[in-house]
């Protein structure tokens, strides 16, 4: 009886054990699918970055005067109508 007993224990064992392997296996299979679209996402970006310095300074250079003068132009009314607001 005792026997039995031991068996179903080794066999529950097993199965546990067997489980926790094939679940290792596939967390590792998933690691190196993710490490993978890792490198290949730093790639791009790489690529992007090197894209994106290539144009010239001065077109850079105008899309930083043209936010400022929207920035000036979205102060302006607030200035104007606290002005009109006033005493």
């Amino acid at each position: 009886m005792v026997e039995n007993e031991l068996e179903f224990l080794f066999a529950g064992f097993a199965v546990f054990w067997a489980g926790i392997f094939v679940y290792l296996l596939i967390l590792q299979a998933r690691l190196r699918e993710l490490q993978r679209e890792l490198e290949q996402l730093e790639e791009r970006l790489e690529e992007a970055n090197a894209a994106a310095s290539e144009p010239s300074a001065s077109a850079s250079g105008d899309r930083t005067m043209t936010t400022g003068s929207s920035a000036e132009q979205r102060e302006t009314p607030d200035a104007t109508s606290e002005a009109g607001a006033g005493p």
